[in-house]
């Protein structure tokens, strides 16, 4: 892994590290960051839509078996102004190499007294989940990845009050974009009333988009005992914009589309509800345990659907042998099914044990979908030191052949990383 960083590494990164350690010797300066090696490695899902694809229309679809991903996240702050870059390198398992770079956060901050103001580029990540932040209205960030990494914020202005124990937020989110129906894209203005009582922690939110209008949430987070913790979510969304597959496109008659039978659709009065609890044991043992519904996931009836035109198209291969390229690019829209929301399935069951001993964690967790009986497991090791950081793992998707789970493009994926941070 070494020989790969230091060849995948771009030299930008170091010219870049030269010039900011520079920077630290000015007064009210503070330079940090990290150099992160991953090498993973996924095992394609020959039975899902995307194997067919690949067989039908050999690379329509890509996939990397293996990739190795060296980066630098650089972290610049002082005199209000704070800064997070990221410059990465990576290389496929057919040796392409591609560099790239972005900002994570740029961004003034100030206040006097207790009022707070920040504009720019930043992450403000709100509600009390783990798996699932249904209130999550402004970051949006991805849940459950694989490697902790630091979220690509949004464009904002932000004020706040607060005081000891209550804190009012106010976000302008994406201040000038265009209209867009992508509920991450859209300008908005988002809100948030946070109230602490002794052990317990209420949470309220409210947020209005261009396109997708308004929604209303709430959370709380209560330590019940020095072992026990619950937490619970809730928001109702008066609108909701998301990919969906034209009614008639199921049909035998119109299986065989010429554009994609996916466009965006409105889904009016959607409610999302998770509810979790947490408990550690004296030698450090962590039992998590979250369920939720997610009404702006595609229904069961949605689904089987889904599975009924993906078992039609392959079907009609026999058939239709003069069209197989046709089948192919409707199967790789099917595809299209699988990023119509932050859920898969409605309804969610999420159980995770860690263990943390002398810098050592393991874990394992497990999602699983009741409507079909999908799943998603993973198990991981990781080792924190002084600088260094060391996390390995592997993810497996299953479940019955009508689990949607057990139709991704990857059956499993395998993962290993490591992190020094100055």
């Amino acid at each position: 892994m070494s020989f790969f960083i230091l060849r995948a590494l771009p030299s930008a990164i170091a010219a870049l590290l030269l010039s900011a350690s520079q920077l630290t010797m000015a007064q009210e300066t503070d330079f940090s960051g990290q150099i992160r090696g991953l090498w993973n490695t996924s095992s394609a899902n020959t039975s899902s839509p995307a194997g067919m694809v690949n067989q039908l229309v050999p690379g329509l679809i890509a996939h990397d078996t293996q990739s190795g991903v060296a980066e630098a996240e650089l972290h610049l702050s002082g005199k209000g102004i704070t800064a997070i870059a990221t410059l990465q390198g990576q290389m496929n398992d057919s040796g392409n190499t591609r560099a790239s770079g972005w900002l994570n956060e740029l961004y003034a901050a100030g206040g006097e007294g207790a009022w707070q103001y920040s504009a720019g580029k930043r992450v403000i990540a709100w509600d009390v989940g783990y798996g699932f932040r249904p209130n999550d209205v402004v970051a949006q960030e991805k849940r459950r990845s694989l490697i902790s990494t630091t979220s690509i914020g949004k464009p904002l202005a932000s004020v706040e009050y607060f005081n000891a124990s209550s804190s009012v937020s106010m976000v302008w989110v994406n201040p000038g974009h265009a209209p867009s129906t992508d509920m991450a894209e859209e300008q908005a203005f988002a809100a948030r009333v946070y109230h602490r009582m002794g052990s317990l922690d209420l949470h309220g939110f409210a947020r209005y988009g261009q396109e997708n209008g308004a929604s209303l949430g709430a959370a709380a987070a209560w330590v019940a005992t020095d072992e026990m913790e619950l937490h619970a979510s809730l928001r109702y969304l008066r609108k909701n914009t998301g990919l969906r597959m034209s009614t008639d496109s199921s049909a035998l008659s119109n299986l065989i589309q010429r554009n994609s039978p996916w466009q965006d659709a409105s889904q009016n009065n959607a409610m999302q509800v998770m509810l979790g609890a947490n408990y550690t044991t004296e030698s450090q043992h962590s039992f998590f345990l979250e369920t939720w519904w997610d009404g702006t996931a595609m229904s069961d009836r949605q689904w089987q659907d889904w599975t009924t035109r993906n078992q039609s198209l392959r079907g009609s291969i026999a058939y239709l042998p003069q069209l197989q390229k046709e089948i192919g690019y409707n199967l790789a829209w099917q595809n299209q099914a699988l990023s119509t929301s932050g859920n898969l399935r409605r309804k969610n069951v999420f159980v995770r044990w860690s263990w943390q001993d002398n810098g050592w964690q393991p874990a394992i967790d497990l999602l699983w979908t009741p409507e079909d009986n999908g799943r998603i497991t993973t198990a991981s090791l990781g080792w924190q030191g002084d600088r260094i950081t060391i996390n390995g793992g592997i993810r497996i998707y299953g479940g019955p052949n009508k689990a949607v789970m057990a139709q991704l493009p990857d059956s499993k994926t395998a993962y290993i990383s490591a992190t020094w941070a100055f």
